[in-house]
């Protein structure tokens, strides 16, 4: 005769949020909604922390963009199901907007996601297994160690240098790689330093990376907000050796960030990742 085991039952309601949910909170939200203000009440406050470019509503999207979504809607053509990297179309428009010189490209080479910050998390999720570790900037942006605290990834730090333009600390991050790093995120142009990386820094950087047989992620989400001077250099232009997953989207250079339209690049030259990333 099989026994059952007796169970406690609740005896009042008792919800208990886990504890992934709990660690993955974005740090600039927790600043922000913490901060104990008396603005003055004859003047607006100006929120700074938050880069949304359409929210005194004096940047609007072009209208080759909204007449676009309009044409699509009462096509009737684009309500149905499409598969989950994004439609050949979409994918195609994407990879003829993002070839350069050096990294070509194709519809099979990309990944539609919501927003650049999903793309940061498939590409997080997709090179890590719990025991793992990431290196992300110091200053970075804060998301990357939200997204690494729901996989039971561990962060560790680079630094990078105010004397140099916020350049990335080489010796530094050659220091804080071992045999359980997953993937280096690379940010530039930098959030929230602002700064553009040389080519040259760029070719040094990826010499610790291919030293390491370290794959890269690239969050190059601003790479068409550069001052005049600078240049920005797509970091798989600049290596035939290095698997590259690039994340970019419409966000910033469209002023369209409510839409939420993100993508990822694959850059394999070699076919490093195989058919098992994505």
């Amino acid at each position: 005769m099989e026994l059952k085991r007796e169970t406690k039952r609740r005896t009042e309601w008792s919800v208990i949020v886990s504890e992934k949910a709990k660690s993955t909170v974005n740090p600039i939200r927790m600043v922000v909604e913490t901060l104990k203000l008396e603005p003055n009440p004859e003047k607006p406050l100006i929120p700074l922390s938050i880069g949304d470019p359409t929210i005194f509503g004096n940047l609007k999207p072009c209208e080759e963009i909204t007449n676009a979504i309009i044409a699509s809607t009462q096509s009737y053509k684009n309500n149905g199901y499409f598969a989950a990297a994004g439609s050949e179309e979409a994918r195609q428009a994407v990879a003829l907007y993002s070839s350069v010189d050096g990294a070509p490209v194709e519809a099979k080479d990309v990944i539609l996601t919501s927003g650049c910050s999903h793309a940061l998390d498939l590409c997080m999720t997709v090179l890590t297994n719990p025991g793992s570790n990431i290196l992300v900037p110091r200053p970075g942006f804060s998301l990357y160690e939200t997204l690494s605290a729901l996989i039971d990834v561990q962060i560790r730090h680079y630094e990078l240098l105010p004397h140099k333009n916020w350049e990335i600390d080489l010796n530094d991050l050659d220091s804080k790689i071992d045999g359980n790093t997953a993937a280096i995120i690379y940010n530039n142009p930098s959030n929230p330093c602002g700064s553009v990386f040389s080519r040259q820094h760029i070719i040094d950087f990826l010499a610790v990376a291919q030293k390491h047989f370290v794959p890269i992620i690239a969050d190059e989400i601003y790479e068409d907000l550069v001052f005049p001077g600078n240049h920005f250099y797509p970091i798989a232009s600049l290596t035939s050796e290095i698997p590259v997953l690039s994340c970019g989207g419409t966000t910033k250079k469209f002023l369209i960030p409510g839409w939420r339209m993100g993508w990822i690049l694959i850059h394999d030259k070699h076919s490093r990742f195989g058919n098992q990333v994505f």
